[in-house]
């Protein structure tokens, strides 16, 4: 009798549990009106459950559990909390999973003491534990979690389903589990290996558009600096030319003193230097496309800071690539011919960059002395050096993703990295 009580008990505990964290998990708030409402819904399942009991016996009424039970929970839900299908379904599959820990402690317990008392006693502290274990530190997270996209909710679901699936086909509408059958036995091992193999797929395609759109924020944020560093120099340049436009009448009678008085050589000078003067007011454009052009001036510009000079050789019309992926494959490798610079020894200190059309094609060219030379594995150059090898990699990916071709190479003293796209 005592054991037969301890069962129910442990029934009505089980199911509120599972009831009940599969609320929570999804963002439902834990306060006393939804308490009162899951409260309502639980006696309602309660009746369900009793009356199939009733009717077709404690053994149906178990195998049928998902059915009077989750598929209702699921309903419930998804119409009057308004969650999405998705993560109502991967939330009570995680309730359900949550459960295991209270059967194994309970088992645990049993096959110590040999008590079935012992088994559902347990049960019921663990289950409770648990309970207050999760509602406490856990579905915080896991309504952030569960409120994400469909691809990140199919990773976070796909092992509670598979175990769902597994736990009610092998144990409870039948006792393959416990045949010995080695290919039922192994079968988790066999799920939890494609669930492995799934999430390091999916988990590449996010990693890899997460780096896109680092990517893409960072050109953004450099062609937003190179456009206030073009309007700083515009200012300064119009400054500059109201100067001029200012000292232009004194300037002629300059020259004209000279003229007068045969100083040909030094009205020459002077007017020298007066075009030289209105030279720094022009404002570069390498190309036509905004997004490349803030990269290469950006780049001119810290090359400049250092005393390096960029020679620049743009004769390219149009990019027909993508211009994020081209940008961004343009910067690594203004950025690995910007630290080869300031790494190398004392001498030339120069980098030349070609951009030109061949046919349908693009041809980006980088040339830059290197003081030495390069150790290279497969045409790929290596560095022991931490943090060495990222910007290559990261040219060599963008190359292949845009269907192009790489080539590393010395030339004498002279590193040279060219890629056809």
């Amino acid at each position: 009798m005592f054991v037969h009580i301890l069962s129910w008990i442990h029934n009505i505990t089980t199911m509120l549990f599972g009831i009940y964290i599969s609320a929570f998990f999804l963002g439902v708030k834990q306060n006393k009106n939804n308490i009162t409402k899951l409260a309502l819904f639980s006696c309602l399942e309660g009746i369900f459950y009793l009356t199939a009991m009733f009717i077709l016996g404690e053994q149906a009424a178990n195998n049928m559990y998902p059915f009077l039970i989750h598929v209702p929970l699921f309903i419930y839900l998804f119409f009057y909390y308004k969650f999405p299908l998705l993560s109502c379904m991967i939330s009570i599959c995680s309730a359900y999973l949550c459960c295991q820990i209270s059967n194994w402690c309970g088992l645990f317990i049993m096959n110590i003491t040999k008590y079935e008392w012992a088994y559902y006693f347990t049960r019921i502290t663990v289950t409770i534990i648990t309970f207050i274990i999760l509602c406490k530190y856990v579905c915080s997270t896991t309504s952030a979690v569960f409120a994400k996209g469909k691809r990140e909710l199919c990773i976070i679901g796909f092992l509670p389903l598979i175990y769902y699936i597994f736990d009610y086909a092998f144990t409870k509408f039948s006792n393959l589990l416990y045949t010995g059958n080695r290919v039922i036995v192994e079968f988790m091992g066999f799920a939890f290996c494609i669930a492995y193999l799934v999430f390091l797929i999916i988990y590449f395609k996010e990693f890899e558009e997460k780096q896109e759109f680092r990517q893409y924020s960072d050109l953004m944020e450099l062609h937003l600096q190179s456009l206030q560093n073009e309007i700083d120099h515009v200012k300064n340049s119009e400054r500059t030319l109201s100067i001029l436009r200012h000292d232009m009448r004194h300037n002629l009678n300059i020259i004209l003193t000279f003229l007068q008085n045969n100083n040909v050589e030094k009205a020459i000078d002077y007017i020298k230097g007066i075009s030289d003067s209105y030279d720094d007011t022009v404002v570069k454009e390498y190309c036509s496309n905004d997004i490349i052009n803030s990269v290469i001036s950006m780049y001119d510009m810290r090359f400049r800071s250092k005393g390096f000079n960029l020679i620049c050789d743009i004769s390219c019309n149009d990019v027909v690539v993508s211009e994020r992926d081209f940008s961004t494959l343009l910067s690594n490798a203004l950025e690995n011919a910007f630290h080869a610079l300031q790494s190398g020894k004392d001498g030339e200190k120069w980098a030349k960059l070609t951009i030109a059309n061949k046919g349908d094609s693009v041809l980006l060219c980088i040339e830059n002395p290197a003081s030495n030379n390069p150790k290279f594995v497969d045409g790929i150059p290596v560095s022991d050096k931490k943090g060495h090898g990222i910007g290559v990699k990261s040219i060599i990916y963008y190359v292949e993703r845009l269907n192009g071709q790489w080539h590393f190479s010395m030339s004498g003293n002279i590193f040279v990295l060219r890629v056809i796209i």
